[in-house]
């Protein structure tokens, strides 16, 4: 049951600038979406050249040296 004085006019223009900025926040969320999915499946493989991985560091650093 709505209040007896209810002014939708009154509302509306009072919601209005929340209203625009769920919008907006919105369309940016769905724009990071397309860029991250596009990122994400343009098949592009890391560079091999890259540093070592900081799990890979760190097994390499628990191994000791091969005595010879």
């Amino acid at each position: 049951m709505s209040a007896p004085d209810t002014n939708t006019e009154t509302q509306e223009r009072q919601h209005r600038g929340p209203l625009w900025g769920i919008w907006g926040a919105l369309a940016v969320v769905a724009i990071l979406l397309v860029w991250w999915l596009a990122a994400a499946l343009s098949g592009e493989e890391p560079d091999p050249g890259q540093a070592v991985a900081p799990a890979e560091a760190a097994e390499q650093a628990e191994t000791p040296p091969a005595s010879d």
